[in-house]
């Protein structure tokens, strides 16, 4: 605390102790006058970022201002001190910018997003009914945005978390996409799995989220290898060894370098063709696609990879090592996931080569063409950037929507890893998420992938969560405002723990709106 902010508090504690020994009324605190708009001249654009932030206030001066408004707000009677006016100007305009948004912009987007940074969840509800009623959906960008600043966590125990960000989740979506409004009304009373309106917390219902109850694509199977179970055990191959076969670090990211800053460095490491050994055609069972129910867009691919073949990828990631994952600044450090641990691995092209052949009878020929008439291109490959999850107990993603992702691969001169490595003549971006589930083995009805669609009733969301199936692919659609599904990685249950890979389906470029990567500059003939 600041030396001028401890003195201050010092004197109303000493003149506090005084009163209440003689029985008279606390004494007020002598407030300087607050210092005049024009003292202190406001950033260009009106908004101050981090550093600016030093470059107007000192520390001191923050920690005495909020003294200063916590006293008055608990001392109201003082509030009709004249001395007081230039304060009470001062907090006016203080209290515009956090309401209207006035200090990001005037636009109806930025004071949504204003009011949501500010956990100002009834404000935002009031604007976005108004963005709601005159038919504009956001770009993606803010759609994510707003999202994220919902933070509506779910509960270890499956239970819906903050009942009012899950009402401004729902109308959200319903500005977002007319479509998906009209498909979760279909849903209706009667067709959920357990009956369930509301949930019960702390004695009270609450009816902004209706559980649809779990899906699953199919039973148990014989073959099905506990991956969980044996790495409890101790039984992986190779296990914390930092090395496995065939596979090489190729890029690192210390820690303060990442974006947004972590507490921890990241590493991606390459594999080499053969070093996930694939089963012979005629031992697997062929893939088939299952729809969900209920979730426009999203379907599951089964029997994609064997048993065999997701235990040898956990093997690999558990022998070099899963590494951990927390912000270490920024709107990600408030937010309640409780992160996994992973492992960035680029697949070589044989395992490449295989997993598209797999789903590849199933998944859409061509991307969806937006209202705009971006879109359209076709499908063409698997992106190698493998993000391999590790979630144990109460771990979980808070609800969100993925973006879209280029093509990462190696430069194939200098063996580099390049973040987007399609040519600039031939851009490839990502339009469906690939969920790649790697073992079965985790307790009843938890651990799976949630969605969450409005329904026929305003304010209330339903909630529809798919199993996890060992080998099994679950796919939807991202990377636009229309159709881009909100999910969350709900809760594993009490002794469990979920392996899964995150990857994507890449399309041809074509347009896909506000991610258009930068045109060709040497046009051919």
């Amino acid at each position: 605390m600041g030396k001028r902010a401890e003195q201050t508090k010092k004197r109303k504690r000493g003149g506090a102790g005084s009163a209440g020994a003689a029985g008279g009324a606390a004494p007020v605190k002598p407030i300087a006058a607050a210092p005049r708009a024009g003292d202190v001249a406001p950033p260009v654009n009106g908004a101050a970022s981090g550093s600016d932030l030093l470059s107007l206030l000192e520390p001191e001066e923050l920690e005495t201002a909020v003294f200063v408004l916590d006293t008055l707000a608990a001392n109201p009677r003082i509030l009709v001190d004249k001395r007081l006016k230039e304060l009470k100007r001062a907090t006016h305009g203080l209290y515009r910018v956090l309401a209207e948004g006035a200090g990001i912009g005037a636009s109806l987007t930025s004071r949504i997003s204003a009011a949501l940074q500010d956990y100002r969840f009834t404000d935002a509800l009031v604007l976005l009914f108004e963005m709601h009623a005159r038919g504009v959906p956001p770009k993606l960008g803010a759609l994510q945005r707003w999202v994220r600043e919902c933070d509506a966590t779910s509960n270890a125990d499956g239970s819906p978390g903050d009942a009012e960000a899950f009402r401004c989740l729902d109308l959200i979506l319903r500005i977002a996409n007319r479509g998906v409004e009209e498909a979760g009304a279909a849903h209706g009373p009667g067709s959920r799995d357990d009956g369930k309106d509301n949930y019960v917390q702390n004695g009270m219902e609450i009816a902004h989220v209706r559980n649809l109850g779990t899906w699953s694509a199919r039973g148990p199977v014989d073959g099905e290898i506990p991956v969980w179970a044996k790495m409890q055990a101790g039984a992986l191959a190779a296990a914390g060894t930092g090395k496995y076969p065939n596979f090489r670090a190729v890029h690192h990211v210390p820690a303060a370098l990442r974006r947004p800053p972590n507490k921890y460095d990241s590493t991606v490491y390459a594999s080499a063709p053969g070093a996930i050994r694939l089963t012979d055609a005629a031992a697997r069972r062929p893939a088939s696609r299952v729809d969900v129910p209920g979730v426009p867009g999203a379907f599951v691919v089964l029997d994609v990879f064997t048993p065999d073949e997701c235990l040898q990828i956990v093997q690999a990631a558990s022998a070099i090592g899963f590494e951990k994952d927390e912000a270490a600044e920024g709107s990600a450090k408030q937010k309640t996931s409780i992160l996994a641990r992973n492992f960035v691995w680029l697949a070589d092209n044989e395992l490449l080569d295989h997993f598209h052949g797999q789903i590849l009878p199933f998944v859409p020929p061509h991307a969806a063409t937006s209202a705009d008439g971006n879109g359209g291109g076709s499908v063409r490959g698997i992106n190698a950037r493998f993000r391999v999850y590790q979630y144990t107990e109460n771990q979980l993603y808070r609800p969100h929507i993925d973006g879209a992702w280029p093509a990462a691969g190696l430069d194939p001169a200098t063996g580099d890893y390049l973040h987007d490595s399609s040519p600039p003549s031939d851009p490839l971006w990502s339009r469906y998420t690939l969920l790649v589930y790697l073992n079965s083995d985790i307790p009843h009805d938890t651990g799976g992938t949630t969605f969450f669609l409005p329904s026929r009733e305003m304010g209330v969301m339903d909630a529809r969560s798919v199993r996890p199936i060992q080998g099994a692919v679950l796919c939807f659609p991202h990377g636009d405002t229309q159709g881009s599904l909100l999910h969350e990685g709900s809760a594993v249950g009490q002794g469990g723990g979920k392996l899964v890979i995150r990857t994507d389906l890449l399309y041809e470029a074509k347009g896909y709106g506000q991610f258009k990567p930068a045109a060709p500059t040497d046009e051919t003939t």
